[in-house]
């Protein structure tokens, strides 16, 4: 297995200077997509600027200093994506994933309302049992419940790093939404109505602020009772 790749070829969602460093690495196959994925050894070194050298970041990850969603993680090809948190027990910081306006990877500082909470969408429903159903995650994780009102776009608040549910989002009118592809890509809106197309076309999501979008973009963040804190204005990447 190829565990290293030029940066030249890296994926356009990393967020990082392309002549600075002539080798990246391959993030580790399991949680987020290869494209939407960014090696913890970027993250540590060309978005947080731990370290300069591959080795540096190596020896921090070998401490135990790293945890991602409240777990210590050690491999530097570890893939982290949207929503992921990631801890630092050196510097005492936590950092959360995102998408910015052009649709790149950025890493925030994570507010502390936020701190040992994560947001999952469900991607996939599977019967496994009388009353018990496997529920798929964007990020891979996988849970299995007797909850049966779960479906397909909703998202989940849980607690890591058991995966506790502690409440659910669904995409309906007035709940929040963060944007994570197409061209309004970044943004967060209210929702205003969900638009449903018979045919095999997508359905669309029309929001308060005024934009449409297709309902595979739309990730909710928020509902009357609670709404999961997305910082602003404090972006930790290399700016291009």
């Amino acid at each position: 297995m190829i565990m290293k790749t030029k940066i030249m070829m890296a994926s356009n969602r990393l967020k990082i200077p392309r002549k600075t460093h002539f080798w990246s690495v391959t993030p580790s196959p399991g949680t987020h997509k290869k494209e939407d994925a960014l090696p913890l050894l970027i993250a540590l070194r060309d978005y947080l600027k731990l370290g300069d050298k591959e080795r540096e970041i190596t020896r921090i990850l070998a401490n135990g200093d790293v945890m991602v969603d409240n777990k210590v993680v050690k491999d530097r090809r570890f893939p982290v994506g949207f929503m992921d948190t990631i801890s630092i027990k050196t510097i005492n910081q936590d950092f959360l994933v995102l998408y910015d306006k052009k649709g790149k990877i950025i890493i925030t500082k994570n507010p502390e309302e936020n701190k040992g909470m994560k947001l999952l969408q469900v991607k996939t429903k599977t019967v496994i049992g009388k009353d018990k159903y496997q529920i798929g995650f964007h990020n891979g994780f996988s849970i299995i419940t007797d909850k049966n009102d779960l479906n397909t776009y909703d998202v989940v608040l849980v607690k890591m790093p058991k995966v506790e549910i502690q409440e659910v989002m669904r995409l309906i009118p007035g709940n929040k939404a963060f944007i994570i592809g197409g061209s309004h890509v970044g943004e967060i809106g209210t929702i205003k109505s969900v638009e449903v197309n018979k045919s095999s076309g997508s359905n669309f999501v029309h929001f308060n602020e005024g934009f449409t979008t297709v309902k595979n973009y739309v990730f909710v963040i928020g509902n009357p009772k609670y709404t999961f804190k997305i910082p602003e204005n404090e972006v930790m990447a290399y700016d291009e």
